[in-house]
């Protein structure tokens, strides 16, 4: 019988070790359920393939035909080409490669393979599936993110792996290849491990899921998994040959129908798409779609705590595996000891806090943030002393790592990019060195954390103690640097913070000012949030621009006062911070003569973000907002904004800018940002989604507050594929990009991609960085608008 999700919290303890992942709802699940029309041999026991080896190790076919790669769990020397201090490596791949002769595979739309990963000790099981086409659109593209497939094992048996190609151009395919990466030594595994493929098979089936476009899934209907509330609109789409069909509501227990309708017809800019309306049923329940053959599986009607409670706990989790430098149950043993910063002969540790993402690297501010949004979440919790304790306990965990990355003069210990597990011996080749620097933006907006957190605990009066003084101290530390430097003090490359604009500078410092006013009554820090907020607002469009239809637009901010380079986020995402500036600003001084101002700031915001929801319609979905045609033009801005690339992205600039819907001759609106590299937009709805709850929680606005909701039932399956991007949370999940981890219940990704310059979503089971990419990040972003609504 399966375990209720009170039972599985109730198995790990209460989050002390991992939940159980979840399979039975996943996707890879519902493909092998699908129906094979034709198949075609690459490779089995009968008929062997030549495949050749490639990179380190070695690559032999055993006595019944199976390829059997292998090779050591590490190297003593870095792979040719890296960076000479391992920076973002691993130890190589471990490559089998088949060489094609422009081969057509457009009559198969999937591809299957049975493989056998000799992994023992290791975390996670992981090999990559590439693929390389010669034909009209070439794979990979020039990024290396297309025709890239990455792919979460069981240990120690023959795992049976289906990708669908669908969308993968492959009329001249000219490789195949399977590989594994050499992750490092972890404490559990063996010396050597090896990977078996027993057969690979090319398929056809009837009805691949969609990966691109906004029109939903033949197979599935795109509706909230996490349910609706009582008194608002309940819709789920279909596709439009379900227009006029019946549906029923169904209760879950009874399986009796309680609502039945007809899906209307409805068209958009988007397309045509069948709605299922029952918006006019509203009893408390746990209840069912279904519509012709499809049938979803059961959700809540009922209000917030009953709709996101179990999202909490399971992002919660997710943080907790992510844990570095602690050893999680089932996932890895102590890690990173030998990650170091140095600063004036003094050395620590850097490990601590959270992995930033899929590749286990270490960024100080996706800590901090995340930290934050744990202590605003258990603030909801206090009538729940379980979820409220273990939020308050991983809270203090990433608080200590704020602590312990400071050397007490300005200098922190702020990120490590690892992609490896390390053996944990301080002087060995594998260790990584942390980067060190004082930067006045990344000081202030510590102490504006610091001082947050103080103020909201209860229970450990030693830490709210020294939260206070750090924060005072780090206010300080970052005023002495802006004073040198003035606000283009520039982070180290790969800092998260690198994209961090001139009013983005100033809304943190803003949020800086406002809490250590809060927390110290000091008038000192009033005159820096007076000014901070000035300059802030200054950078935002207050008069309006004119579309061509006469609506005017006010509201968003620009990158600084010139107010010619529109703020926008392509990959980190803190848009959140101008209207949490605000709100702090306006709690710490509410009888300021520039109250009324801030108000109206934040009223222009909210306007700017209902009058364009409509372009996105039916979806919840925040577009990315405005662009104007000539921004490439201006060096300073886009290199800092996109991270990676090269002049063909001046060139690419333009062609998705006209992809945009325009508003008049000189802008246009993205529904997906720009982007070239780095992509996926989860970060980036989560902290637009945050304005919004900010925004809607100052004005007392309850379409604002259903826009921030909207983000999260986005994510949780009221999208184009039916699919929920939070593992574990709703149906219909698919495999990410956590490589050295594996699947952790509660991950979400990086996001919905658009496909190379198009505006429209694009989210092929193809699992690769960046899109698919877990991250920490999103997990601390969801909590602090689940927070907001549940408040």
């Amino acid at each position: 019988m399966p375990k209720s999700f009170e039972e599985k919290l109730l198995a790990s303890s209460y989050l002390h070790r991992p939940l159980e992942v979840p399979t039975d709802e996943a996707l890879e699940t519902r493909l092998h359920q699908k129906q094979v029309l034709t198949s075609k041999v690459v490779m089995d026991a009968g008929t062997p393939s030549e495949f050749h080896h490639r990179s380190v190790g070695k690559l032999e076919r055993t006595p019944d035909n199976q390829l059997r790669l292998s090779s050591p769990v590490t190297m003593p020397h870095w792979p040719e080409g890296a960076p000479d201090d391992g920076d973002y490596c691993n130890f190589g791949s471990v490559y089998a490669v088949q060489t094609i002769d422009r081969q057509d595979w457009t009559a198969f739309n999937r591809i299957r393979l049975e493989v056998f990963p000799e992994f023992e000790g290791l975390s996670n099981a992981y090999i990559t599936i590439q693929f390389k086409n010669d034909g009209l659109l070439k794979v990979p593209d020039i990024y290396d993110r297309e025709g890239v497939h990455g792919v979460n094992l069981i240990s120690d048996e023959w795992n049976d792996v289906i990708i669908e190609i669908a969308d993968l151009p492959r009329d001249a395919i000219t490789e195949l290849s399977i590989s594994y990466y050499l992750q490092g030594p972890e404490k559990l595994s063996k010396d050597n491990i090896a990977l078996r493929v027993r057969s690979i098979h090319l398929e056809t089936i009837e009805t691949p899921e969609n990966t691109k476009g906004w029109l939903p899934n033949k197979n599935v209907l795109s509706y909230a998994h996490n349910g609706y509330g009582e008194e608002t609109a309940k819709t789920a789409f279909a596709d439009e040959a379900f227009i006029e069909m019946p549906f029923e509501l169904l209760d879950a227990q009874t399986k009796s129908p309680v609502f039945t309708g007809v899906a209307s017809r409805l068209e958009t800019e988007l397309g045509v798409f069948a709605v299922l309306d029952f918006s006019n049923f509203k009893e408390v329940g746990s209840y069912y779609l279904q519509i012709g053959d499809i049938k979803t599986r059961s959700f809540p009607i009922g209000d917030m705590d009953v709709k996101w409670t179990t999202s909490i706990w399971k992002s919660l989790n997710f943080i907790f595996c992510e844990r570095c430098g602690y050893p999680i149950p089932g996932k890895h043993a102590t890690c990173h000891a030998d990650i170091v910063a140095e600063h004036e002969g003094k050395i620590l540790s850097f490990n601590g806090g959270w992995h930033d993402a899929g590749d286990v690297s270490q960024q100080l501010i996706q800590t901090a943030e995340v930290t934050m949004a744990l202590y605003e979440a258990a603030a909801t919790q206090k009538s729940n002393p379980l979820l409220y304790g273990r939020l308050v306990e991983e809270g203090e965990w990433g608080a200590d790592f704020l602590l312990k990355t400071r050397f007490g003069d300005g200098y922190r210990a702020t990120s490590a990019g690892m992609s490896r597990w390390t053996d944990g011996l301080i002087g060995g080749m594998d260790d990584a060195e942390a980067r060190v620097h004082n930067q006045a933006y990344e000081n202030f907006y510590c102490a504006a954390i610091e001082a947050y957190i103080h103020a909201r605990i209860t229970t450990n009066d030693a830490l709210k103690r020294t939260l206070k003084q750090i924060a005072v101290e780090d206010f300080d530390f970052a005023l002495a640097e802006m004073t040198k430097h003035g606000i283009h003090q520039k982070p180290i490359f790969w800092e998260h913070t690198y994209q961090t604009s001139e009013s983005l500078y100033y809304a943190t410092a803003a949020f800086s000012a406002a809490m250590l006013y809060q927390i110290t009554q000091d008038s000192k820090y009033e005159s820096h949030l007076t000014t901070f907020l000035e300059n802030m607002l200054a950078c935002q469009e207050q008069d309006g621009i004119t579309g061509d239809n006469g609506t005017t637009y006010a509201g968003f901010f620009y990158r600084n006062k010139e107010r010619k380079i529109i703020q926008h986020f392509n990959h980190q995402a803190r848009e959140h911070l101008y209207l949490l500036a605000l709100e702090q600003a306006m709690i710490a001084l509410p009888n300021h003569e520039s109250y009324a101002k801030w108000y109206q700031a934040v009223e222009l915001y909210g306007n700017y973000i209902k009058k364009i929801m409509p372009f996105v319609a039916p979806y919840p979905l925040i577009p990315a907002g405005f662009y104007h045609k000539d921004e490439y033009l201006d060096d300073a801005s886009f290199e800092l904004q996109h991270l990676l690339v090269d002049e063909r992205a001046r060139e690419e600039y333009q062609l998705q800018y006209k992809e945009g819907i325009p508003i008049n001759q000189d802008i246009t609106l993205r529904k997906f940002p720009i982007w070239f590299s780095f992509r996926g937009n989860n970060a980036i709805l989560l902290s637009a989604g945050k304005a919004c709850s900010i925004a809607g929680t100052i004005l007392n606005d309850e379409k604002l507050l259903k826009i921030a909701e909207g983000q999260l039932e986005w994510i949780v399956g009221k999208n184009p594929f039916g699919q929920s991007m939070m593992y574990g949370e709703g149906n219909n999940y698919a495999q990410q990009y956590s490589v050295l981890n594996g699947e952790m219940v509660g991950e979400i990704p990086v996001g919905v991609q658009t496909f190379r310059n198009e505006d429209q979503p694009y989210w092929p089971q193809f699992n690769n960085a960046t899109y698919k990419e877990v991250w920490v990040g999103n997990a601390g972003k969801w909590l602090a608008i689940v927070a907001d609504l549940l408040k």
